[in-house]
């Protein structure tokens, strides 16, 4: 029997124009998103934050969270240009 996801947004899209990431390049995003994603937690725990960088360490945190869901549950090639654009820095 396959394996069907609870949820149906975790199912790949089928159609003709959706080009699945190669398993490299997702894994090597998948390393480099968790780095980040670990000095964010590490920033989000130390004290002395102002309420706008306590915010602005949340929104990261969680775009970092559903950019390695969108990589987990079968990423385009597309999406994966995109992300790494957003974290070149890293």
């Amino acid at each position: 029997m396959a394996y069907i996801p609870d949820d149906i947004s975790q199912i790949p899209d089928n159609h003709p124009g959706y080009v699945p990431a190669s398993d490299s390049d997702r894994e090597r995003l998948t390393i480099l998103l968790h780095k980040r994603l670990d000095q964010i937690i590490d920033q989000e725990q130390q004290t002395g934050h102002s309420r706008q960088d306590r915010e602005r360490l949340a929104t990261i945190h969680q775009q970092i969270r559903a950019d390695l869901a969108a990589i987990r549950y079968g990423a385009t090639e597309r999406t994966v240009r995109e992300i790494e654009r957003r974290y070149r820095h890293i």
